[in-house]
């Protein structure tokens, strides 16, 4: 089963670089976070790929750890030298001045929250090109990830935010399409015409126990945050980490807590009059902290609903 899924995983990435060439005439984009299913997801992609057919992209946040941004400093210069081109994407206004999770959350006037995660819209995903890309994505790490497949398009509303075939029905419509008239395109191959961007999952199918299987029968180098009895290397206060993970987060990390509430700081410092009315709960940003640990606690408890977690001020 294992061997069937690292060759499931090079599969994917094949017909992905394919279909980059074919439609895109650039590089499959693997993405980089950094963590250990970004290393097992490269690691792959250099064995069974040339250099120059692939990118490597990591999307600075601000917020990670500085163990993590050291490993993938680390990484990148290794597979640069193997004449792979890595990007560290630094996402900026308009203006050009640099997006951080620090002038971010003053600028939309509330906390990011499990539910309304604009840090993720604004430091990751803004630095995907239309372009076909790689992630580290796996089924069992949540169960919001479930039901979801190798290829993935974009929908169009937010009741069909995302489709998703599979890696056979793929490989059948991609042959097809060198073939038949562009009008009897599925919707995969109709985006990949237009240039849209599409999601590859190679190593969806993978459990915990697989990641650390490869990595110790192929001696990857991965993130030093694993050994200290971290279970996710993500940003700091993410909110999709757990309670006791985060709490663990910001008594390791207390400058980066300090930060987020000198951010919060900033944020109730430019209310108005109605704003602070309905937050007169918010006096100073430990106010807020305090707020937002403890409803991050309560909402992955199941308590809250949505406007509950919100509250008035939501945008």
């Amino acid at each position: 089963m294992y061997k069937a899924k690292i060759d499931k995983t090079i599969e994917s990435l094949k017909l992905a670089v394919e279909m980059s060439k074919e439609f895109y005439r650039k590089p499959l984009i693997i993405t980089y976070s950094g963590g250990k299913d970004s290393d097992v997801l490269l690691d792959i992609a250099r064995k069974c790929l040339k250099p120059d057919e692939f990118e490597v992209l990591n999307s600075h946040t601000s917020v990670d750890a500085p163990e993590t941004v050291y490993h993938i400093r680390e990484v990148f210069d290794e597979v640069r030298g193997g004449g792979t081109k890595c990007t560290v994407h630094i996402p900026k206004d308009k203006d050009g001045k640099q997006i951080t999770m620090w002038n971010l959350i003053p600028k939309k006037k509330m906390p990011p929250t499990r539910m309304v995660r604009y840090c993720c819209t604004v430091l990751k995903e803004t630095s995907i090109p239309n372009r076909i890309y790689a992630v580290g994505v796996r089924a069992n790490e949540s169960s919001g990830r479930e039901n979801r497949d190798i290829f993935v398009t974009r929908g169009t509303t937010k009741k069909d935010p995302y489709r998703y075939y599979s890696l056979e029905h793929s490989q059948e419509v991609f042959e097809e399409s060198k073939e038949r008239d562009p009008i009897w395109d599925c919707t995969l191959i109709k985006q990949m015409r237009e240039n849209k961007d599409i999601i590859v999952n190679p190593i969806y199918e993978w459990t915990d126990s697989d990641i650390w299987e490869y990595i110790r029968k192929n001696n990857v180098k991965y993130n030093p945050l694993y050994d200290r009895g971290y279970k996710r290397v993500g940003c700091i206060g993410c909110p999709l980490a757990n309670y006791k993970e985060m709490m663990k987060e910001f008594a390791e990390y207390p400058k980066i807590k300090d930060a987020y509430i000198r951010a919060f700081q900033r944020m109730i410092d430019q209310y108005d009059d109605d704003r602070k009315r309905k937050r007169k709960d918010w006096k100073t940003g430990q106010d807020v902290f305090d707020w937002w640990t403890e409803r991050w606690k309560n909402e992955v408890k199941g308590q809250m609903s949505l406007e509950d977690f919100i509250g008035e001020d939501g945008e």
